[in-house]
């Protein structure tokens, strides 16, 4: 009897094992799906936006390769070889990558190697800060960085009215001294964003 009882005891041992280690299994599902998710914001850098100038390159096609250097039009649309007409805006560059390669094989190749490429992109700071330039857009940019950038305010810009001219010149006004009190209240930048410091009258 008493070896009866010790076999049912080590049975419930290594029952309770193997359930300890089942919440493991489920985490490493959650790293790869955070590891996913990861991968996913990294792309949204490469977003391709309304008014931005790109090189798509086809090659390996009969005649030797073709460079266009389109600007993503206000319908968030370019045009390239044949007449074909592609939406640009909103997408990755490796979407976009394979949506043109969907289109010309094997309508009209049988094979082509597709390579869309970004200006280097900027930021343009103005008005009264202490220097006024164009910087190189990066992840995470916001209005305080980017004037942080050109020096800082002068002695003579109004931080209570900035604003900002996003592409498609819609205008925002943004009270960059509140925001240097309560940072939620920065904003993120985006290629080709315009930031002007206007005058502080006393």
């Amino acid at each position: 009897m008493k070896n009866v009882w010790k076999l049912l005891a080590i049975a419930f041992a290594c029952c309770f094992a193997m359930a300890c280690d089942t919440p493991s299994a489920g985490g490493g599902r959650s790293a790869a799906g955070g590891a996913a998710a990861a991968a996913g914001a990294a792309d949204s850098v490469d977003i391709l936006r309304v008014g931005e100038k790109i090189q798509v390159i086809l090659a390996d096609i009969p005649g030797g390769p073709m460079v266009a250097d389109p600007v993503i039009s206000e319908d968030g649309k370019i045009t390239l070889h044949l007449d074909q007409s592609f939406v640009a805006a909103g997408k990755t560059r490796s979407k976009l990558e394979a949506e043109i390669r969907a289109r010309y094989v094997p309508n009209y190749y049988t094979k082509i190697t597709v390579t869309v490429k970004q200006d280097e992109r900027f930021v343009y700071v103005g008005g009264f800060v202490k220097l006024p330039n164009r910087y190189p857009y990066t992840p995470g940019l916001t209005v305080l960085k980017a004037i942080a950038a050109a020096g800082d305010f002068s002695e003579f810009g109004d931080k209570t009215k900035v604003t900002i001219t996003r592409t498609g010149d819609l205008k925002e006004t943004m009270d960059c001294k509140a925001a240097i009190d309560n940072p939620s209240l920065d904003r993120a930048l985006f290629p080709g964003d315009r930031i002007y410091v206007p005058r502080r009258f006393f």
